[in-house]
């Protein structure tokens, strides 16, 4: 028997289709951090950070929205916030002064 290849929802016998899915000009995700709470994504093609409540996986929240470009990681910091590493002078996107950088962002949980 031979499965076919499938990405993203497929909704067929034999595969199991991934909680969440985002357009393509949305995608790319290249880090993540998990606080009690939730998970956070950085995306690179989005240029955004995702947050994801671990008690509604279905859920999401967009942060950050093309503000820094490039959104290469994510990481809890040892005071509870976030840092996100932008990148932006790899040859794919646009740099600015300051590229590329750490952010700290205050976070809920």
């Amino acid at each position: 028997m031979r499965l076919d290849a499938v990405e993203g929802i497929a909704d067929r016998d034999g595969f199991t289709d991934p909680v969440q899915q985002w357009p393509p000009a949305e995608a790319s995700p290249s880090g993540m951090a998990i606080t009690k709470g939730n998970i956070y994504l950085a995306n690179l093609r989005g240029r955004l950070l995702r947050q994801i409540p671990l008690d509604r996986l279905s859920a999401s929240t967009r942060h950050l929205a093309g503000e820094h470009g490039r959104l290469r990681d994510a990481a809890v910091a040892p005071d509870g916030s976030l840092w996100v590493l932008t990148n932006n002078t790899d040859g794919r996107g646009d740099p600015g002064p300051g590229d590329d950088r750490i952010l700290r962002i205050a976070i809920d949980g």
